[in-house]
């Protein structure tokens, strides 16, 4: 899909070949001036997981703090490396417990050589004990896995 281009373009990326992703899937559009992140969808499961639907909405607003600025530099990272990403988030769900969630983050590209949107997959029902609340993980939680080799 990616062809000799740094990533993918948007319509390169069939949603029938797929199907079975939808509802884990984030596609996040890349803002410049200032960084920023607006998530233009956001898949039912991961709604469910975080108790509500923030399609539409940016980091930085309704409110910036030190958590939005953590993120942004972690959006940053995907976005620099050009390339497919793997993290895992490790939400404490109990003082014995932590719910393991494993993240891919692959780019896109409209002119093929700048990352202007990403395509995050989070596995949010790879446990099977957990029970859907409001979850705001963060960035302490996330475990950003070294890169892969070409």
């Amino acid at each position: 899909m990616r062809a000799d281009r740094v990533a993918p373009r948007w319509s390169d990326v069939q949603p029938g070949d797929i199907k079975s992703l939808l509802p884990y899937i984030m596609v996040v559009d890349v803002l410049e001036q200032p960084f920023d992140v607006r998530y233009r969808i956001v898949g039912t499961a991961v709604v469910e997981a975080f108790g509500y639907d923030f399609t539409g909405e940016t980091l930085r607003l309704p409110e910036s703090d030190l958590e939005t600025l953590a993120w942004l530099d972690v959006y940053q990272e995907f976005v620099g490396r050009r390339g497919p990403c793997f993290a895992q988030y490790k939400v404490p769900m109990s003082l014995r417990e932590a719910l393991v969630v494993d993240v891919g983050v692959f780019p896109l590209s409209s002119d093929g050589a700048k990352v202007d949107r990403l395509i995050e997959l989070e596995d949010w029902q790879a446990e099977g004990a957990f029970r859907p609340q409001v979850i705001k993980p963060k960035v302490q939680n996330l475990i950003i896995l070294p890169a892969l080799l070409d």
